[in-house]
Parts: structure tokens; C-alpha cells; sequence
């Protein structure tokens, strides 16, 4: 059985949408479940997925109060029933053959524990002009090429496309709760996390192009202040990964590394001073690339001032890192 997850928070319209496009895939037989799960959604999202599971015996409502990505996902997988664990978002639109393509590629390599899908982009409103194909991204665009290929960090799966063996979470454990989006935040890094853990267990990911969805992106997500936002939580999603991927700094490296990068951040003081102007609407010549490294290394900075002030120990125990929490 493959299980296919969705988690979900307080956007039923999407969602119903992601779900009908799911449903319209070619199954070919293929014995599948649909866990949407509810993480603490304030709007009709379990009346939606309640009238779903009326009419569909293979679709499951489950319910994670706790509000974070990770403890959604993490849900979804101690409850879900297949050898096969898939995860999208609940903002996409399904290939008609991503279900059978997804069983094809784990029936043909054996030896993959892991396999992230191709990754389109789908602009409700088209694509901004500022926005390169650099920055894509940021709305999980995957960029590997149109054929199957073994790929590994930096190279990854995107959460909004990707699937395991069950075996796969019973070897390494779970995403860790410490990372990944919780309301509206935009943190990020639980699936770097989950495939660095992954690939040190030995354990190879896949990447099939034929698995493939359309990721939606509205209007509000292709504005100037949001995208600035999303390479700030970037720079700070960064420094909590090599937190966790290399092994805990001391505070004396991380204060070190943080005073680097104010130094470097005051000496491009005319920028920022420009960025500044230009967002009170004055004119700027500071670039769009310039606008998102600041945010970035602010970002950082910002991350790298909280985890040298943290008590050594106490942010988070060994169990919650390896997603157990």
C-alpha cells in the first residue's frame, strides 16, 4: 500500500482542490490511502476533509493540535498504514500518472529508500519579472534534469514531492520538531535534516522526474516583502541545520561567526541604507539579488545571536532532534 499524506492548515479551498486533483489519478490498481491532516486549522478544513472521507473509504481525517509541520508530518507517519509514505502539499496539482510513475520507481530500484518527484511551477497570476530562475527555489522548484538519477545533498527531494519506505522511519526516525514551518512562520531545513540523517545511514535517494506535480504559487507569495521574508527565514533555517548536521558550536564560535557577519553587514551600510529607502518608497539602485543576500545574512545573524544565548543543553534533547518528540 502506498499511503499519501497531506497536511494542512487553514487553507480549505487549496486543499479540496489538491485533493480532487489527487483523486483523478491513474491508479491502475494500486492499493493507496489519503491522510489529510489537520494541523489545528481554524477554518472549515475538518468539515472538508470529514465529507471527504464520506465519500471515499481510502481518505482519512486525522487531527496534530500541536502546530508545527514536523509534528504534522510525524502524525501522519505513525498512523498511516503503507510500506510506501508519500508527502504533498496542499497546494498542488497531481500529474494523472504521478501515483503509478511513484509505484513504478520503487518497483524498478529496489535498493532506493527515497524518491523526490519533479517539481514544476504553476504562477496563478504570472511570474513576476524580478524573479529569475536563481530564485525558484524558494517555491520548491526542482532543477535535476529529466532523468532518474541517484541524487544527494545538496541535491534533495522537495516536500512537496517525496516518498519513503516505511523502513526509512523506523531506521533514522521521524522529522525533527525543532525545524520546519510552524503557523506562519517560514522556517525551513526538516527535509535537509531528514536526508543528511538518510544519507549517513547509508541510504539512497532517488530522484524520478515522472513523478511529477504542479506547485501552486498566489499572488501574495510573488510580492517583493514576501519573498525578502522567505530569504530571511532562510538564513535563519541555515544556521539551525549546521547546528544540528555538524554537531552543536560552542557559544565563543558562534559569537565569533556572528560578529563576522555584522562586520560584514555594516560594511555594506550604503546598501542597506538604499534597501531601507526603497521600501518607504524612495528610489534605490540596490539590486534584487543585493535586497535578498541582506535579508539573508540578517536572517543568519539573527539565528546566530538566539543559539548563542541558549543554555548549553537545553534547547532540545537528542530524542526531539531525531524527530522522536
Amino acid at each position: 500500500m502506498i499511503s499519501v499524506i497531506i497536511c494542512t492548515f487553514n487553507r480549505v479551498g487549496l486543499l479540496e482542490e489538491t485533493v480532487r486533483s489527487f483523486l483523478a489519478c491513474q491508479a491502475d490498481g494500486i492499493d493507496y490511502e489519503l491522510l489529510l491532516v489537520d494541523n489545528n486549522s481554524t477554518d472549515k478544513t475538518r468539515e472538508l476533509a470529514e465529507s471527504l472521507t464520506t465519500q471515499n473509504p481510502r481518505i482519512r481525517y486525522l487531527f496534530e493540535p500541536h502546530l508545527s509541520l514536523c509534528h504534522a508530518r510525524n502524525t501522519g507517519v505513525r498512523e498511516s498504514r503503507g510500506e510506501i509514505i508519500t508527502f504533498a502539499d496542499d497546494d498542488v496539482y497531481f500529474s494523472p500518472r504521478w501515483l503509478t510513475s511513484l509505484y513504478s520507481s520503487f518497483e524498478r530500484h529496489p535498493d532506493v529508500a527515497c524518491i523526490g518527484g519533479k517539481v514544476v511551477p504553476h504562477f496563478e497570476t504570472g511570474r513576476p519579472s524580478w524573479i529569475d530562475d536563481d530564485q525558484l527555489w524558494i517555491y520548491g522548484v526542482t532543477r535535476y534534469g529529466d532523468h532518474e538519477r541517484e541524487i544527494q545533498p545538496p541535491e534533495i527531494p522537495i516536500g512537496c514531492n517525496m516518498a519513503f519506505r516505511r523502513t526509512v522511519f523506523e531506521q533514522i526516525g521521524g522529522f525533527n520538531p525543532s525545524l520546519g514551518r510552524k503557523g506562519g512562520s517560514l522556517q525551513s531545513g526538516e527535509e535537509n535534516d531528514l536526508f543528511i540523517r538518510a544519507g549517513k545511514a547509508g541510504l539512497k535517494t532517488f530522484y524520478s522526474p515522472d513523478v511529477k506535480i504542479s506547485h501552486r504559487i498566489p499572488p501574495a507569495r510573488t510580492t517583493r516583502n514576501w519573498v525578502l521574508r522567505r530569504y530571511y527565514w532562510q538564513g535563519a533555517s541555515d544556521i539551525v541545520l549546521n547546528q544540528i548536521a555538524e554537531g552543536s558550536h560552542s557559544q565563543k564560535d558562534i559569537k565569533k561567526k556572528a560578529i563576522e557577519t555584522l562586520r560584514g553587514l555594516l560594511r555594506r551600510w550604503k546598501e542597506i541604507a538604499g534597501f531601507l529607502s526603497e521600501n518607504i518608497g524612495s528610489n534605490s539602485c540596490v539590486t534584487t539579488n543585493n535586497q535578498l543576500d541582506i535579508c539573508y545574512k540578517i536572517g543568519a545573524l539573527r539565528q546566530m545571536i538566539v543559539e548563542s544565548l541558549k543554555v548549553p543543553g537545553g534547547d532540545a534533547v537528542n530524542s526531539e532532534r531525531r524527530g522522536e518528540g
